[in-house]
């Protein structure tokens, strides 16, 4: 399920801190309403071995806006788009009540106006499809440096372990869901990524490396359709990986 949120500034133009994310991050917390759920969610999530998965992601804001870098920020000049993707229909339900029923609700410290909120519930029934990014795939691997500290290195979809590393990301999300692995791979390949895609991300004190782009998907439609709601790669419920299909095959 999607959820496609209009909204605009109590004064018409709104303006957020450029990176932004957290702060969408926290409303989505912030909206639900069964406590355990909220609990389990953020605390928890579904579990892979180590691995923890909120199973949710959310898109970029998108709308007629401006950035100014000297101060690091970026006004919306009007009403702006925002999308969410689940595969829990508890957070759609809660997260969609609650945005109807406020008159305004809080991006960071700015009071903003719901004007609508649309569902969405796509089921893809390809095997290939082409995809652009509503918010930057990551993919990365974290280990331990001769001296005990704990290093990430951030992949590129030109680096060998691109696809394989999103290949086992996808695998782990999955059965940390339904508790049993996917009956088929999934493969990814660029199709038109530039170097200007890259986008480095600050999320509560770390610089997180993304990609956005144009890739193609090959798999199941069962396991597409589950990567449409939840997101490809790494830290989807941090506002990566979410995607919107541009072509089908």
């Amino acid at each position: 399920m999607r959820l496609t949120i209009t909204l605009r500034g109590t004064d018409g133009a709104v303006t957020f801190p450029l990176h932004y994310q957290q702060y969408l991050q926290g409303l989505i917390y912030h909206s639900l309403s069964d406590e355990a759920f909220a609990h389990f969610l953020h605390d928890r999530g579904f579990r892979k071995e180590k691995r923890s998965f909120k199973l949710f992601t959310f898109s970029r804001l998108f709308g007629d806006h401006r950035i100014e870098h000297r101060t690091k920020t970026i006004t919306f000049i009007d009403s702006f788009q925002w999308h969410i993707g689940t595969v829990l229909p508890e957070l759609t339900q809660q997260l969609g009540e609650y945005l109807l029923l406020q008159p305004y609700v809080k991006i960071g410290d700015q009071h903003v106006i719901i004007e609508r909120v649309e569902t969405e519930k796509r089921t893809i029934e390809q095997r290939e499809i082409e995809i652009d990014m509503l918010s930057p795939m990551t993919v990365y691997s974290t280990y331990e440096t001769v001296d005990g500290k704990k290093k990430t290195q951030f992949f590129d979809p030109s680096d060998e372990v691109f696809s394989h590393l999103m290949e086992r990301n996808f695998h782990n999300k999955y059965e940390a869901y339904y508790g049993v692995p996917p009956s088929d791979r999934l493969l990814i390949e660029p199709v038109d990524v530039r170097k200007s895609d890259r986008v480095v991300t600050l999320f509560k004190g770390f610089y997180i490396t993304a990609w956005k782009g144009r890739y193609k998907l090959i798999s199941s439609p069962e396991n597409l359709t589950f990567l449409y709601r939840v997101g490809i790669g790494g830290r989807n419920s941090q506002g990566f990986g979410m995607f919107r299909v541009v072509s089908i095959k």
